[in-house]
């Protein structure tokens, strides 16, 4: 009996640090324990309780700015609705105003929660949806064509040079992929400025590339710019519509189809995404 307790009581121990970690300090320290594989229960112990804080904090963060976002289009519409049912006489014009106002929060309240159903999904590796063959050459020409009239505002040139590629993955995931780059690329080019989009394959992989005219992102931002909600420029970005959730989305749903995203911008590139996706 005494030969079991002095086996059994490292475990105890290890096992009592575990269920009080935090009361007295936050980590465990392998060495107090005598056998290797108690150090590494220990070890992979702490790697968890560090993954499980960083979840816990980026859960936190998102639901924090979630709230804010949602906000903002919420109490327009709210605002713009009292005004119009209100006693005070307002004109025609005045109406017109507040009603296209809520057309556009109503709008943009519908992208954001679309925008953060997505991330959700991507996140959760939700692949319940169906896969199907995917022309992506089709579906970089649609989604130039959709933003015709911006490009012809803003007098972009976007060159396409695309080859017939086609891929077998879920349309949820590589439209958001595609039509995000995009629209990020034509909304952030200067005016009079140039949107180069480049898309080939070979046995192996597909590669696209995109490239545009517009202000180089400093390099101390670049790292931070597929986090969910982060923006180099706030007001710019609310004022062409973003959600703040456009380039978190692109990196979960190549992420999701073992691709890789790569990101570069200076004065000489402008900014430019690369993307590789495996076949």
């Amino acid at each position: 009996m005494k030969k079991y307790f002095i086996k059994a009581a490292p475990v105890t121990k290890l096992r009592d640090d575990m269920m009080n970690r935090g009361l007295v300090r936050p980590h465990l320290n392998p060495d107090d324990y005598p056998s290797k594989e108690l150090k590494d229960i220990a070890r992979k112990f702490n790697e968890l309780t560090v993954e499980s804080r960083e979840a816990s904090l980026l859960r936190r963060d998102f639901f924090a700015n979630a709230n804010h976002e949602l906000k903002t289009p919420v109490t327009a519409i709210k605002g713009s609705a009292e005004l119009l049912c209100s006693d005070i006489p307002l004109d025609e014009e005045h109406q017109k105003e507040l009603l296209h106002r809520i057309g556009i929060e109503a709008e943009r309240l519908h992208s954001l929660i679309n925008d953060i159903l997505m991330i959700n999904r991507l996140e959760n590796g939700d692949t319940a949806e169906e896969r199907e063959i995917i022309n992506i050459t089709e579906l970089i020409h649609s989604c130039v064509d959709e933003l015709k009239t911006q490009i012809d505002q803003s007098r972009l040139r976007v060159d396409v040079s695309a080859e017939s590629v086609t891929l077998n993955a879920n349309r949820k995931n590589v439209y958001g992929i595609f039509s995000n780059l995009i629209v990020n690329a034509v909304n952030y080019t200067r005016q009079g400025g140039r949107v180069e989009i480049r898309l080939s394959s070979n046995d192996e992989e597909v590669s696209f590339s995109i490239r545009n005219d517009g202000e180089p992102i400093p390099i101390g931002h670049q790292p931070r710019m597929f986090e969910r909600f982060y923006r180099l420029d706030s007001g710019r970005s609310k004022a062409v519509g973003g959600t703040g959730l456009g380039l978190s989305i692109v990196k979960h749903a190549v992420e999701s189809l073992g691709g890789t995203i790569r990101l570069e911008s200076d004065e000489r590139i402008g900014v430019l995404f690369t993307i590789t996706i495996p076949k």
